[in-house]
């Protein structure tokens, strides 16, 4: 509703509408001289008929956000870099720089006594505790997606030809398996922090990658020699 009404004080003022027009055109399209007194089907008849007058409604301007916006303050470009890392583990509905900063409007009231701050470029007086908040985030969503990748590494491990394998492929494996272990214990899972968490959902994400589809086509083959 608000909106409609600032649309029609658009139209207003774009054709040049004096108040005595301007209320007498009310009271013809909608029975009423006074916007703030119409439901929606006065306002759109109001709109209606500013348009029939010449009005014609402008389609929004998007706002480009991209990296060189962010990169004209080092805090904002880390902020950003946290947020494409969330985007690439594939943690994110929408990984866009439109969601990251709507996401930080709504944690800027809380960071600017009450009041939210409408534009990423912005946010550089409160960015420092908008990144911290962004990890705690990252956080939270790595550790439960870790349920499963440790599950995979653990499965993989198991079934894993070592011998194939050369040495410092076979140390990565060995060392990414230990890591899983004790991440699959729950008090280790929940005290870990954000790198060591960071570094063990990257890691088990590689382990999966090189070592997951091989597994399961010789656990096929297997599968088939025996049947």
């Amino acid at each position: 509703m608000k909106k409609l009404i600032q649309l029609i004080q658009i139209a207003k003022r774009d054709l040049n509408m004096d108040d005595d027009v301007y209320r007498a055109n009310l009271k013809a399209w909608a029975g009423i001289d006074s916007t703030t007194k119409m439901d929606k089907k006065q306002l759109d008849k109001v709109i209606k008929g500013m348009e029939k007058l010449g009005f014609k409604k402008k389609k929004p301007v998007k706002r480009k956000i991209d990296q060189a916006l962010l990169d004209k303050e080092p805090r904002l470009k880390k902020l950003g870099q946290v947020w494409t890392m969330m985007k690439a583990h594939k943690l994110l509905e929408n990984g866009s720089y439109i969601a990251l900063e709507k996401w930080c409007v709504k944690q800027s009231k809380s960071l600017n006594d009450g009041k939210e701050i409408e534009r990423l470029d912005w946010m550089a007086p409160i960015s420092n505790e908008l990144i911290e908040r962004l990890k705690r985030y990252h956080l939270r969503l790595m550790k439960q997606a870790m349920t499963v990748k440790i599950a995979a590494v653990l499965r993989y491990y198991k079934d894993l030809d070592m011998e194939s394998l050369d040495d410092s492929t076979e140390m990565f494996a060995v060392q990414t398996k230990l890591q899983a272990s004790r991440l699959n214990i729950p008090v280790n899972m929940q005290r870990a922090r954000y790198l060591t968490i960071l570094h063990a959902f990257e890691d088990c994400n590689e382990f999966i990658k090189r070592f997951g589809i091989s597994v399961d086509q010789a656990k096929e083959a297997g599968n088939a020699k025996t049947s």
